[in-house]
């Protein structure tokens, strides 16, 4: 299995309530106080060019025809178009968190909501609580009751190396921003000072570490 689910198995990123001396495996990526990871989509540079779905296929290798990221499409006029990539939103308070009987799905100190595949029973009562419908089913892996369920999880093994996400280190239009809210740097901070940043479906009041800069054609 790719690398992104070795990580999490592995137990790296299970030990966020652990004490210490219980878990030599613990990582820094669960257990940085000052950090909280946030993503930003500016609508008014996404091209719909899908190398961010491309890129993100190719590096967690999910299942056919299921995305962690996908990029819709809407027409609002004959010569005018809006994309709007869509994923995990990593919401403050995750209804897919609280869904899950097994604890198998999680929320990390970082602000990054994740799975656990050893605990993964295929109950899937998480994906129905997606108000995003932002997880699925993966029928290669199978659980007690049926297939394991996969989402976005920004990346996090990447991010344990120093690295950006794949869908945002591969946006040529660079719609995607990424970084640490508690210490935002460079353009990343300029978006979250100046620029007005909506959570996609706002009328839920759902609070999520996904924002986005709305089209000014809308």
């Amino acid at each position: 299995m790719n690398s992104r689910r070795l990580f999490l198995k592995s137990g790296l990123v299970l030990t966020v309530a652990v004490a210490a001396s219980a878990c030599a495996k613990k990582t820094v990526i669960s257990s940085m106080p000052d950090v909280k990871y946030m993503m930003v989509i500016d609508q008014n540079r996404c091209t719909g060019c899908q190398a961010c779905s491309i890129a993100c296929k190719a590096e967690n290798d999910t299942f056919q025809d299921n995305f962690n990221t996908r990029v819709l499409k809407e027409e609002i006029s004959d010569k005018a178009a809006v994309f709007t990539p869509v994923q995990c939103n990593h919401c403050e308070e995750p209804m897919c968190v609280a869904a899950c009987p097994v604890d198998a799905t999680f929320k990390l100190s970082n602000g990054i909501v994740v799975t656990d595949w050893e605990k993964c029973d295929g109950i899937g009562e998480c994906v129905g609580a997606c108000p995003y419908n932002a997880r699925f089913f993966d029928d290669r892996y199978k659980g007690k009751a049926g297939s394991k369920v996969d989402k976005c999880d920004f990346c996090i093994s990447r991010l344990s190396k120093g690295l950006m996400p794949a869908c945002v280190e591969t946006c040529p239009s660079g719609a995607r921003l990424f970084g640490n809210a508690k210490m935002p740097s460079g353009e990343f901070a300029k978006y979250l000072e100046k620029d007005k940043l909506i959570s996609r479906f706002p009328e839920l009041r759902i609070e999520t570490s996904l924002k986005y800069k709305k089209s000014r054609k809308n």
